[in-house]
């Protein structure tokens, strides 16, 4: 290797050393001053980015979802509207008086009487008891029955008590308790 003996004059030896602390301080101070502040604010900028993207990819994910969570709100509306009508809120005795009496009519069965009688509380429903005597063939009292344990309301017959045939026409009676419910909510 070739030794390489360099001689500075001391003004050289000052200007030498003065540009090499200016670089280092000028160096510094760009780092420092300019470098660092700038691409901290990029970082922050990109984790911001980032952050904004996210929320962005799950609010598509959730606009996605959307039509279907209508759909199925529809139809857990749709199911609490025919719930509701098997199990109502209210007590609407003269709902029942007129779904009674129609079923009667339709049924060739004479409505002799229908008295509103005691209730029961459950944990979720309410038992309203109604106390009815009809008159009417057996068959057509059988249908009258079946027809109201198939109506779209909820009801229960117990206590079913009835009389031998009379007549020609072998009308009996019966009496028996329509219980029907009502929700708690």
């Amino acid at each position: 290797m070739a030794k390489i003996n360099l001689k500075l004059t001391p003004q050289q030896q000052k200007i030498l050393a003065g540009a090499v602390i200016g670089l280092v301080g000028g160096g510094y101070c760009y780092i420092s001053f300019f470098w660092s502040p700038i691409s901290q604010k990029i970082e922050e900028a990109n984790k911001t980015i980032a952050e904004v993207e996210g929320k962005i990819d799950k609010a598509e994910k959730q606009a996605a979802r959307l039509p279907h969570l209508q759909a199925e709100l529809a139809e857990l509306n749709q199911q609490a509207i025919e719930a509701e009508k098997r199990l109502p809120k209210k007590k609407s005795t003269a709902d029942i008086l007129v779904t009674v009496s129609q079923l009667a009519e339709t049924y060739h069965v004479n409505l002799l009487s229908f008295t509103p009688g005691s209730s029961t509380s459950r944990q979720f429903f309410i038992e309203l008891s109604y106390p009815v005597s009809i008159k009417g063939t057996f068959h057509n009292i059988g249908k009258f029955l079946a027809a109201v344990s198939l109506e779209e309301r909820i009801f229960n017959v117990q206590n079913v008590m009835y009389t031998e045939p009379v007549g020609d026409a072998g009308e009996m009676q019966v009496t028996f308790t329509l219980v029907s419910y009502q929700y708690k909510g």
